[in-house]
């Protein structure tokens, strides 16, 4: 009795039919899926810079004065001091400098003009800058600049005499900015005459 039992129970290991048994799928590794290149971004396309536009250059000054004042003897007689004063108009606008400039050399009419006397200096001619010198400078708001000198005695037709003893037979200005200048204006045209004697 017992030992067929244990038999029996032994028996009841043995492989269990086949429709119970359990059958595991090999393992399939999935195919390598191949790399892309990265995608490239597009880069935004940058704006033209935009040049900055150019400061127009100052107009010609306009409604220009020049003015002498003092020159009195002392009381040894020599003469005082001289104060020139050139005004304008316009322009006026900020970052523009007016400057003056003495002109040593004076233009007299040709000598087939038949004139004999006139100013030193008119519109359209040409002023080297050998022939300029620069006298006094402001800024073009002010509407006017001021310098002065020690007096003069005679001294002819010239406008004026500087503390180095050069002589200037007129007196321009011209309006300066970043750009360059304008037209010279005449403040002193100057006067010259064939047969003047001093």
């Amino acid at each position: 009795g017992v030992l067929a039992l244990v038999l029996t129970a032994c028996g009841s290991a043995v492989t269990p039919p086949a429709s119970s048994q359990t059958v595991t799928a090999p393992s399939v590794s999935a195919a390598a899926t191949p790399s892309l290149p990265p995608t490239a971004t597009a880069k935004p396309t940058p704006k033209p810079t935009p040049k900055p536009t150019p400061v127009p250059v100052p107009p010609k000054p306009s409604d220009v004065t020049f003015e002498i004042q003092g020159g009195a003897p002392d009381a040894q007689g020599y003469p005082g001091d001289v104060t020139m004063t050139v005004t304008w108009r316009t322009p006026r606008t900020t970052g523009v400098e007016i400057r003056v400039f003495g002109v040593t050399q004076c233009f007299p009419a040709p000598a087939d003009s038949g004139k004999d006397d006139g100013p030193c200096l008119v519109e359209h001619t040409p002023l080297p800058e050998a022939v300029r010198r620069l006298v006094a400078d402001a800024p073009a708001s002010a509407g006017v600049a001021k310098w002065t000198w020690p007096g003069w005695e005679n001294i002819g037709s010239s406008v004026m005499m500087g503390p180095d003893g050069t002589t200037y037979e007129s007196v321009v200005i011209a309006a300066y900015n970043a750009s360059g200048h304008s037209i010279f204006a005449i403040a002193a045209p100057g006067y010259w005459c064939s047969d003047c004697t001093y």
